[in-house]
């Protein structure tokens, strides 16, 4: 599904454009004047989101869980997590912008200085921020993994873990307001969507699932009239 949203074109007439409650002021703080330095903080968003797997999908399940622990199933499990996780992520962030078709502030701006838009590419993906979301997601899967699994064995070394995945997806969401590349509710519902999905996903479905227990009983019933039978079940 996430590959058939990816591949479908985005509509190019905006349907939202412009801030809302507190975008225009932190964008009027956060967005960077030159724009030699907007690429450059642009460039550094692509390298928190082409890196958001490393962890959950690398490091952990290939290097520590297999390499480090010789433990295959519990590699396989973490990256089949973590997949999941991702594409429930990727799934939602697609649909978020074929739904809003936000125009992004920079080719806002563009519109606004070039009144011909001559130069100016209609750019509609600016809800929510998906390079915000996937590196969120990350960091809510590294989190949860090493809060149940102690994966690099320690205390200390686990929150450090959470604590990089985290820094990652913020700095991640930073450089993408400073990129003028999306306003601050986008940036904001990228993190909270993102973060959500990655942590939700192996807690609730893996880690504190419990299994339920069926067990079925027949027994003689003393309370019937005459020789009777009961079945009963505790589940």
């Amino acid at each position: 599904m996430t590959g058939v949203l990816a591949l479908r074109e985005q509509p190019q007439q905006a349907r939202w454009s412009g801030g809302i409650l507190f975008d225009d002021a932190v964008r009027g703080g956060l967005r960077l004047s030159s724009a030699d330095a907007r690429h450059r903080a642009r460039r550094v968003g692509d390298f928190g989101y082409y890196a958001a797997p490393l962890l959950p999908l690398i490091v952990d399940p290939l290097f520590v869980a297999l390499a480090g622990q010789g433990d295959g199933k519990l590699a396989l499990n973490l990256e089949l997590m973590g997949l999941e996780a991702f594409s429930y992520a990727g799934v939602l962030s697609f649909v978020s912008t074929r739904l809003s078709v936000r125009e992004r502030p920079d080719a806002t701006e563009c519109r606004r200085q070039h009144a011909d838009g001559v130069g100016c590419e209609h750019d509609t993906e600016a809800f929510w921020s998906g390079h915000t979301s996937i590196a969120a997601a990350s960091a809510g899967l590294v989190c949860a993994n090493h809060r149940y699994m102690r994966l690099w064995g320690s205390s200390w070394a686990d929150a450090s873990a959470c604590a990089l995945a985290s820094t990652t997806a913020l700095v991640t969401g930073v450089t993408r307001l400073a990129a003028d590349r999306h306003y601050a509710t986008d940036v904001i519902m990228g993190l909270g969507v993102g973060f959500g999905m990655g942590y939700a996903v192996p807690v609730l479905l893996h880690y504190t699932r419990k299994k339920s227990n069926l067990v079925v009983a027949v027994q003689p019933e003393p309370y019937g009239a005459g020789a009777s039978l009961s079945l009963a079940g505790a589940f």
